[in-house]
């Protein structure tokens, strides 16, 4: 799955994935927050690399 650029834009990273128990993300990878999820992502492509669900409800 990939995501728009639009989507996955500085404004949506998580800044602090460790607050959120998230592993850290490293080189041109960020989570970003999609809705209620955490999608981790491929900022060059857009390619959605890992996603955890439900973690912002």
């Amino acid at each position: 799955m990939s995501l728009s650029p639009v989507l996955f834009g500085r404004s949506y990273w998580i800044s602090d994935p460790y607050a959120y128990r998230l592993p850290e993300a490293y080189g041109p990878y960020r989570w970003v927050r999609y809705y209620d999820d955490a999608l981790l992502v491929d900022l060059r492509s857009g390619q959605v690399i890992d996603t955890v669900y439900d973690i912002f409800y």
